[in-house]
């Protein structure tokens, strides 16, 4: 089911918020010992429920999440009794002594905590290359919900296969750098990673604050676009919320919103050329929104942004520290610390390495060294280069079916869709990127394109 479908069964007293979450309990039970796309389930669950039938019955809704069962990525904090373990055994013990400010948002609109989604360790920023994605040593592997040979890819592994799965409507990811786009176009589900800002990024277990956002995925455009209603919001302990130019935008109106006289670009990295089912998707996707007066025209584009790992590792270290070292009942208090505990239990904990954190340990915390600043100066540059594509070409948003980094690394709004049938072993998305602050635009232009050709199918889950 969608967010919009359980809406329309609890308006017309269909069916309650507790027989939705029981529904989805029992598909939890019966699938996912395969899939191990869930860590804590909240066995407070039924009677949260309950509580909010009763609410809806005397008062009635809060909106349009009032009673919606959701689940939350295992990097984010949640004051219940479910742990925050981000997949690591050092965080085995870790309940954290307060909501992250999205989950307050989450609770406040009277959705439903359902459950903790799996990740890639430390959201796989421990030993990428020699530790497969979504996996972690706390709770193991995360497997691909339509064939279990396919990489589900990461971070946000268990948030996508759990809703392709349908044991939730939807979920809460997070993203540095590829960790919504990635999984969300391998598992073929809907995500949005928003403006750097537009989520609050407090209580979030950190790789970089200059790129770390939370966002919605989904099984369609318009519930990622209810669902990021839900978790944006002013933060006055989060300065990056403070860029946000208006609050006010409706992003479920978006995605009716007439895109006529829009341009959007179709992107080719000419270091990297798209592939003949690349090129074909970008057709599709052009005639798809030309019906609806959206002019397409092409763009080549040298790919050329930095190794953004550079970079992370520097910032790692800072933001985790600062992180530990200011909550509550952390299990360590320093990153040395998480270095230390992985030592003691190396046989559990380092089946494959970690060496991004001794990497990251390693580095001058300051951020004043120059390796680490020139090529934050690159990154940049490479990053003002891609935006002036949309002045230099008069696009409103730039297309391509390759995930790619200058969203991630620029802190722009990405949304991606399914842009084929899952019918092989090399799903593909399309991916519309905007500038900053244009979600609705995203969700505009998402959502006709998703309208006219309809890619995404459910698995056949043994």
């Amino acid at each position: 089911m969608t967010i919009e479908e359980i809406r329309k069964q609890l308006d017309q007293g269909l069916a309650t918020s507790k027989e939705i979450v029981l529904r989805y309990l029992e598909r939890i039970a019966r699938y996912d010992g395969n899939l191990n796309s869930l860590a804590d389930l909240n066995h407070e669950a039924l009677f949260i429920a309950e509580a909010l039938d009763e609410e809806r019955r005397t008062k009635g809704p809060r909106g349009p999440l009032h009673g919606v069962p959701i689940l939350i990525k295992d990097n984010i904090l949640t004051r219940d009794t479910m742990r925050t373990t981000a997949n690591s055994h050092v965080f085995r013990g870790f309940y954290a002594g307060e909501d992250a400010h999205l989950v307050t948002r989450l609770r406040d609109a009277g959705a439903i905590i359902l459950a903790k989604a799996n990740c890639s360790e430390f959201a796989y920023f421990m030993a990428m290359g020699t530790m497969p994605s979504g996996y972690g040593s706390m709770h193991g592997q995360v497997k691909h919900p339509y064939d279990d040979t396919i990489d589900p890819l990461g971070s946000s592994t268990g948030s996508a296969v759990a809703v392709a799965a349908d044991l939730a409507p939807a979920s809460i990811g997070t993203e540095t750098n590829g960790s919504l786009m990635s999984p969300a176009q391998q598992n073929g589900v809907v995500s949005i990673k928003p403006t750097v800002g537009l989520v609050s990024r407090r209580g979030i277990i950190p790789i970089s604050l200059s790129q770390d956002t939370a966002g919605p995925m989904t099984k369609t455009v318009k519930d990622a676009a209810l669902l990021l209603q839900g978790i944006v919001g002013a933060d006055p302990e989060d300065i990056a919320t403070a860029r946000v130019p208006d609050w006010s935008v409706d992003y479920l109106a978006a995605c009716d919103a007439d895109v006529a006289g829009m341009r959007v670009g179709l992107l080719n990295f000419t270091n990297h050329e798209n592939t003949d089912e690349e090129k074909a998707i970008l057709d599709e996707a052009s005639r798809a929104l030309k019906k609806a007066g959206v002019k397409s025209v092409s763009i080549d584009h040298l790919y050329d942004l930095p190794n953004n790992l550079l970079t992370l590792i520097h910032d790692f270290k800072r933001n985790m520290n600062a992180f530990l070292a200011h909550t509550v009942n952390a299990p360590v208090k320093t990153l040395k610390g998480i270095i230390d505990e992985n030592n003691i239990n190396a046989r559990r904990n380092l089946k494959y390495g970690q060496k991004h954190l001794l990497q990251a340990e390693a580095t001058d915390e300051r951020l004043t060294d120059e390796t680490y600043l020139n090529q934050r100066f690159k990154e940049i540059a490479a990053v003002n280069a891609f935006l002036t594509l949309f002045e230099t070409h008069g696009v409103d948003a730039i297309v391509t079916p390759k995930v790619n980094g200058y969203a991630a690394v620029g802190g722009l709004p990405s949304l991606i869709v399914p842009a084929k049938k899952m019918t092989d072993k090399n799903p593909k998305g399309l991916l519309f990127i905007g500038k900053a602050f244009a979600e609705k635009t995203l969700f505009a232009l998402a959502r006709r394109y998703e309208r006219e050709t309809n890619h995404r199918s459910s698995p056949d889950l043994p």
